[in-house]
């Protein structure tokens, strides 16, 4: 049978840990109450900033979308504003009024496709540049920028550069225009004399029902029977 352990009385009258902390934490608490209270004001204030700041950026990044989604009305209309190249400045107004939006760095997106709608190679590769240089642009957003730098070199008829472009964006992990990307490569391929590498490459361009939406297919399917090659 287990004893008991007996308490001694000098035990007894030993103040209990617990309490001693609790009391030594109160009597602190009252001692520097001020540096309590300035600390909770603080928490409140930050949390108040935050919540302020939140509400701000979502009105922020709606202004911008709205903005954006104006300008694409403006440039993609039949008027003949659309039609001249200068229509494409009013991209940089996103940047402007919204820089660091998402807005923004898909307007910078729009800006270099409607210069190399335009035939401004130029300014379209410098906002591609832009593009590339900060590194908070998304992924896809980097992709399709890619793209449209290897149809400027295409259209410039610089054809190596724009088979090394097409050639890089093959193993890109955000290229969700595969087709599309092939039947450039091979178009680049087949107007610098590589007929091998090229019917290779458009060979490996199977046509499906998931067939990149981007991609001419009749065009494909005539390159095809031209090359020999058998679906």
């Amino acid at each position: 049978m287990a004893t008991k352990k007996k308490i001694t009385r000098k035990e007894l009258k030993k103040p209990d840990e617990f309490v001693s902390k609790t009391t030594e934490l109160f009597r602190y608490m009252q001692d520097n109450w001020k540096f309590f209270v300035s600390g909770l004001l603080v928490v409140f204030i930050a949390a108040g900033v935050g919540f302020l700041w939140h509400r701000h950026a979502v009105k922020r990044e709606t202004a911008a979308f709205t903005l954006y989604h104006n300008i694409l009305l403006k440039t993609r209309t039949n008027g003949a504003a659309a039609r001249k190249a200068k229509v494409c400045a009013d991209w940089t107004l996103l940047e402007k009024q919204y820089p660091g939006t998402p807005a923004a760095v898909y307007g910078l997106l729009q800006e270099a496709s409607c210069f190399l709608n335009h035939h401004e190679y130029q300014k379209c590769e410098a906002t591609i540049r832009q593009l590339s240089k900060d590194s908070k642009t998304p992924g896809i957003v980097s992709f399709l920028s890619r793209v449209l730098e290897g149809y400027a070199l295409e259209e410039k008829k610089q054809y190596a550069g724009a088979e090394k472009v097409f050639s890089g964006l093959m193993g890109d992990p955000n290229n969700f225009l595969k087709d599309t990307v092939r039947y450039h490569l091979f178009l680049c391929q087949l107007r610098q004399g590589k007929k091998e590498a090229a019917k290779k490459t458009l060979a490996g361009l199977k046509i499906q029902p998931k067939t990149d939406f981007a991609l001419p297919v009749i065009l494909v399917k005539i390159q095809k029977a031209r090359l020999g090659i058998q679906e």
